[in-house]
């Protein structure tokens, strides 16, 4: 079952569209961030339409923040996820697996190809775990994409800029990359959890598209009234994610920052295995004809 499901994914342009879209995401990020420092700069020299006293002031600021020299700088360059420096937003490789999960959940039930699967292993839970491990391998085969295209990206902004160096210990590096692997995993058992629930296709990318928009919504709204404190939407499994994947302060959307970075990883867990026992349930007594 599982080199079956593995099968269907290498075989359909979706998982191929979803691995394209997550890999030129992180390109896409990674030059903005390494291009940051002359952006800065260009500010500095006249050339901007910004008043002199206003740019004056916000240089050296912009400067510290967009130095890749940085400790956190090359955190933001090396996380997965590829959120951004300081970002807010959900970033194409979170949409990628979110989107690869609901696919795999539902692809087979608006195909009618459940059916004939059901009939030849009428075990619906080993069902699950077969499109949950191939969802696993596909998640990983893409995050060591990904992991490349870090590693380049922190080469390029190093080799770029005078004086920097790697200022992350190699544990702290693999640290980041192997918190990044099992967050993809996660994100994509989520989909695959939402889809399950659900079971329409449509109504899962509605679903999951509804909650990349209104969780940064939501959350900005609620830091907003309440003044920036904590507040419930820290919980939600997308802060989460982030939180895990680079760890405190390396971006907006993280979560609670006492929980920690293997703190988050244990809260998005937390989230994938509530939904997945409800969609187990779910799927267990439905009629799938």
């Amino acid at each position: 079952m599982f080199r079956s499901e593995l099968l269907k994914l290498r075989t359909t342009r979706a998982a191929w569209i979803v691995a394209a879209v997550a890999w030129i995401g992180m390109i896409a990020v990674q030059a903005l961030t390494v291009s940051l420092p002359r952006l800065v700069q260009s500010l500095g020299t006249g050339s901007s339409d910004l008043p002199p006293d206003v740019a004056a002031e916000l240089i050296p600021d912009l400067s510290a923040l967009t130095d890749l020299g940085s400790p956190a700088l090359q955190r933001s360059i090396l996380d997965l996820l590829a959120l951004g420096p300081g970002s807010s937003n959900v970033g194409l490789t979170v949409m990628a697996m979110l989107v690869l999960g609901a696919l795999i959940a539902t692809t087979d039930l608006r195909t009618g190809g459940i059916v004939p699967t059901a009939l030849i292993t009428p075990s619906r839970t080993r069902i699950l775990a077969a499109k949950a491990a191939a969802g696993a391998t596909t998640a990983v085969i893409i995050g060591v994409g990904l992991i490349v295209l870090t590693a380049l990206g922190l080469f390029v902004a190093i080799t770029i800029t005078p004086g920097a160096d790697l200022t992350l210990a190699p544990g702290e590096v693999l640290g980041i990359w192997g918190r990044g692997l099992a967050v993809l995993v996660l994100f994509t058992w989520l989909g695959q959890a939402i889809g399950t629930l659900i079971r329409g296709q449509v109504a899962t990318l509605i679903t999951v598209g509804a909650l990349i928009i209104a969780e940064p919504i939501l959350r900005g709204i609620v830091s907003f009234i309440g003044g920036g404190g904590a507040a419930i939407t820290d919980w939600l499994p997308l802060g989460l994610g982030s939180l895990a994947s680079a760890g405190p302060g390396a971006s907006v959307l993280a979560g609670p920052a006492s929980l920690g970075a293997l703190g988050g990883l244990a809260a998005l867990a937390a989230w994938v295995l509530v939904l997945g026992f409800g969609g187990l349930q779910s799927f267990r007594r439905r009629d799938l004809a």
